[in-house]
């Protein structure tokens, strides 16, 4: 009979997408995991099999627990509004004091050498994958207000998501709530009501 678990496993996943969050997928040595999670090597091997499995489901924690305000935006009815609950929403999560400044998954896939070309491919891919989801709203709420001007809902998309991007490295070099904020507002200014 197999012992049960001798820790929590929401508490570990919890420390652990912070030091992924704030150190990147290799930065993160497995004795920072281990100091974190007060768990031993051998204790996170067996519960996750690996540091990369560790990785993934800190990475499932971080979508679930700090990413509700994208699925909000994309049932919004326009294509402005859908862009700007995206940035404000980016803006405030890359900037919250209660965690780490940038996005996981960006912070995750910036410094990735060969050995993790893996881990680095399938986060791009999963942002990617955000960016086409982003494009399908814009396309289905394209009649009921503008599009960002000579822009298709794909290219209109690619610029929100490359602004996204650039928000959570500023984010990560220090910039505050309020000078992202105001960078949206900017934006905004573009994108005809």
């Amino acid at each position: 009979m197999a012992r049960p678990r001798e820790f929590d496993e929401s508490e570990v996943l919890e420390k652990a997408m912070l030091v992924f969050w704030q150190k990147g997928y290799e930065g993160a040595s497995i004795y920072d995991l281990m100091t974190a999670t007060g768990l031993t090597k051998s204790s996170i091997y067996k519960a996750f099999n690996s540091k990369e499995g560790l990785f993934w489901k800190a990475n499932e924690r971080y979508k679930k627990d700090h990413l509700g305000f994208i699925e909000e935006a994309l049932v919004l009815s326009k294509p402005r509004d859908i862009a700007e609950a995206m940035l404000r929403g980016e803006a405030d999560m890359h900037t919250n004091p209660e965690h780490p400044p940038g996005c996981f998954e960006t912070n995750g896939a910036l410094a990735c050498s060969e050995e993790s070309v893996d881990v680095q491919r399938a986060l791009v891919d999963s942002r990617f994958g955000f960016q086409k989801r982003l494009a399908k709203a814009f396309r289905n709420t394209s009649e009921n207000g503008p599009m960002l001007p000579n822009a298709s809902p794909e290219e209109a998309a690619s610029f929100v998501f490359t602004l996204i991007q650039g928000m959570a490295v500023q984010a990560k070099a220090g910039l505050s709530r309020a000078e992202l904020q105001k960078f949206v507002t900017l934006t905004m200014m573009a994108w005809p009501e």
